[in-house]
């Protein structure tokens, strides 16, 4: 519904929010020549980026283990109801082996031939 998309919308926001801070933080510290925002990088590199990514990778599996048997069902449910086998992929000699096959039974039944008399003739030739 309705609920579902702006709680999606302000999630996605709030997560690009924080991709573009880290950005401007980790350029501002490249740029700036200052020794302390040199160190603050330093700093984030030797404790809070191993915390920060176990802690990211924590969650995002969590939510792929919550979100992901429901999401793919529904996923599924939705597509296989909207695509259609594209005529382009159909195997064509099976269609052709079909249609002889159609066309020989439509023979035998014209000509008052049973399916047994054909493998009696198949046997003797």
């Amino acid at each position: 519904g309705i609920k579902a998309r702006i709680l999606e919308t302000f999630v996605m926001l709030f997560l690009l929010a924080l991709l573009i801070l880290g950005i401007v933080w980790v350029a501002s510290a490249l740029i700036d020549n200052d020794a302390a925002s040199m160190e603050s990088l330093y700093d984030l590199w030797e404790f809070y980026l191993p915390y920060l990514y176990s802690c990211i990778s924590l969650m995002g599996g969590l939510l792929l283990l919550m979100c992901t048997p429901v999401g793919m069902s529904r996923m599924f449910t939705v597509m296989g109801q909207l695509l259609v086998k594209p005529t382009i992929l159909e195997d064509l000699d099976e269609q052709i082996y079909c249609i002889h096959l159609q066309e020989e039974a439509l023979q035998r039944r014209l000509n008052g031939m049973s399916v047994g008399d054909v493998l009696a003739r198949y046997r003797q030739g």
